[in-house]
């Protein structure tokens, strides 16, 4: 039996809110489980633990960094045994409030204290997060962010980015080549796929320095700006020299993949003076980690708030319109929080793809407005015309949404958008 001691009870009102980090869960399981008493010992095991603690110094500090449970109710929420409802299997909501002072200013421990023992306890989800601006301040965020990307590449319009398709194998020269078809068609931004990684045969200086020269000359041919986001995923410190290399060859753009490296490697490598280009957060285990309704933390915790909050000035997420089982109402979600206010912390720009094509770009826009950056990958391969010609057709698609006028007219107008007419829904 969980002691229910009144220190592990607070109202939010009662507490500084500055010192206070506040996650929120979704607990399930059988109806005569003692729900309460779960909620209780998660605020106290991760935090000063579950053991009974003797001596007044010790009873002190207990009191001063142990975990409040200040919210806490069944879903739906009732106060009677007499209910029409089935109630042999019972879902709860808990907010608890965690002490700043316990978790360092730093990320792996926030993650440590909110889901580390308690993710190995049964059916928990951490479903929301409010962080104090006290923790806030301790981190930079992005370097760059919407606006950063926005100047660079000189358009206030919904952005449109390819991808080096075969994701793996290609030499520098062969990235090339089909970097500059993607340029030359109105990339905005050109990424290498998550999969892409170096070794003796290929270097990523390599890769970088080929890609950028053909960045640059279409530029020189048609005064159109290219961002490219190089793949530096691997262990920390070998991440952080594959970036120096590469922005030493001319990289403009980096991207990883920071559920798999660390959330911290991503902030080492924003606040690394010498890595003064934008970073892109690619969202690689997001499913693993929050897609289940019952376990794990909520996409808008990992994905829109941690890895802004660690530096990304780009992050991604699937739409529900292409191959990925993904609800519209989670995806606006997360790229509104992308960019909501956050104190001081500068908002991302979003990348959404996953399957995306260019008869989709008005449900997108519609969605989420300009501050978008939609990202095609197969169908660009695939269009009959070619790369340029596969790009050109999202940038088409793209004019006409803003301009109000239905893809269907803007087809007669355009032939790379009427090419691909088929995918038509």
């Amino acid at each position: 039996m969980v002691d229910l001691d009144d220190r592990a009870f607070a109202l939010s009102e009662g507490l500084e809110p500055d010192d206070f980090v506040v996650a929120t869960y979704l607990f399930q399981g059988a109806e005569e489980e003692d729900h309460l008493a779960v909620a209780v010992s998660a605020a106290m095991e991760q935090t000063v633990g579950r053991s009974s603690y003797a001596g007044e110094a010790t009873r002190e500090l207990v009191e001063a960094r142990g975990g409040r449970l200040i919210s806490y109710f069944r879903v739906p929420d009732h106060e009677s045994k007499s209910t029409l409802r089935d109630v042999r299997w019972t879902a709860t909501i808990a907010r608890i409030a965690f002490p700043v002072a316990n978790l360092g200013f730093q990320i792996p421990m926030l993650l440590t204290a909110l889901m580390g023992d308690l993710s190995l306890g049964g059916m928990v989800k951490l479903v929301d997060l409010d962080l104090p601006a006290s923790f806030l301040r301790a981190f930079a965020g992005p370097k760059f962010g919407l606006q950063g990307v926005r100047s660079y590449l000189g358009t206030d319009r919904p952005l449109v980015c390819s991808i080096l398709k075969p994701c793996v194998g290609l030499s520098a020269k062969e990235a090339s080549d089909i970097f500059y078809q993607h340029a030359r068609g109105g990339a905005d931004v050109i990424k290498d796929d998550e999969t892409m990684a170096y070794d003796a045969e290929l270097r990523v200086e390599d890769r970088v320095r080929a890609c950028m020269q053909a960045a640059k000359r279409v530029f020189e041919e048609t005064g159109h700006r290219v961002l490219y986001l190089t793949s530096i995923t691997d262990r920390p410190d070998v991440m952080l020299a594959k970036a120096l290399k590469a922005v030493e060859a001319g990289a403009n753009g980096l991207m990883l993949t920071p559920l798999s490296t660390g959330i911290s490697a991503l902030q080492m490598l924003a606040e690394d003076l010498r890595v003064n280009v934008p970073l892109f957060a690619h969202p690689a285990l997001l499913g693993a980690t929050s897609w289940s309704p019952d376990f794990g933390i909520s996409a808008h915790i990992l994905g829109a708030k941690l890895v802004r909050l660690a530096g990304a000035d780009i992050n991604a997420f699937p739409v529900p319109y292409g191959r990925f089982a993904h609800l519209r109402e989670s995806y606006i979600k997360l790229l509104k929080f992308s960019k909501a206010p956050m104190g001081h912390i500068k908002p991302c720009i979003t990348q959404v793809g996953g399957g995306l094509h260019a008869w989709v770009v008005p449900d997108v826009i519609r969605d989420v407005g300009r501050d978008v950056m939609l990202v095609i990958g197969g169908t660009v391969q695939q269009h009959p015309m070619g790369l340029a010609a596969g790009v050109m057709a999202v940038r088409q698609a793209v004019t006409a949404t803003l301009e109000g006028r239905a893809l269907e007219e803007a087809a007669k107008q355009y032939a790379e958008l009427g090419a691909i007419r088929g995918f038509n829904r």
